[in-house]
This record gives C-alpha cells, structure tokens and sequence, in this order.
C-alpha cells in the first residue's frame, strides 16, 4: 500500500469527523463568510483540553477555528431561531432609542 493512499484515507477521516463534529459544509451558511470580528472569551480548562485535542488530531487548523467553527455550525443549525431573536433586539434597540428621545425632549422642554 503506497503512502499516497494512507494521506488520502487520513483526509478522508479528518473530513468526515469534522463534518460529524460540525455538521456538512452545506449545512453551515456562516461558513463561506469570511471572519473579521475578533471575539475573546474565557472557557473551562475541559474544553480548551477538547479544542486542543481537535487541532492535535488536525481536525480544525486552531483553537480559534474550532470556537468560530462551533459557533457558526450551532447558529447555522438554528438560524431561524437565531434570526427572530436578532430581530427582537433590534426592534428592543428601536425602542429603547425611541424612549430616550421622547424623554430628551421631556427633559428639553421642563428647562425652558
């Protein structure tokens, strides 16, 4: 057996565990939008040790494209959940500026 073959075979395992870990690439919207948000959190020791474990066997290229990787296929998998959520807050956002405003000008008018 040449060692060509045992590269493919290893791909072909680091592919289809990424995809069990992540779901199929075409079930992942976020995934073909490029990242440019840098995002820190703080996480338990037991998962970074997870991520770790996740770049060793090069199933994701870093721990950082595991977090966003993760991320992305959750909201992915629940995007319309996702996406009434993001509308509810925004129209909470509206409001809440709208309040502001209205006691602004309250506020404006008791001065003169």
């Amino acid at each position: 057996m040449s060692g060509k073959s045992n590269v493919c075979n290893e791909s072909t395992i680091q592919h289809t565990l990424k995809e069990q870990i992540l779901g199929s690439e075409e079930d992942r919207v976020l995934s073909k939008d490029k990242r440019d948000v840098l995002v820190t959190v703080r996480m338990k020791g037991c998962v970074v040790d997870l991520l770790n474990a996740l770049v060793e066997l090069e199933i994701l290229e870093s721990r950082s494209d595991a977090i966003a990787s993760i991320v992305e296929s959750t909201v992915s998998s629940k995007r319309k959940i996702f996406e009434a959520l993001k509308e509810q807050a925004d129209d909470l956002k509206r409001t809440k500026r709208a309040v502001r405003e209205l006691a602004s000008r309250g506020i404006s008018e008791e001065l003169e």
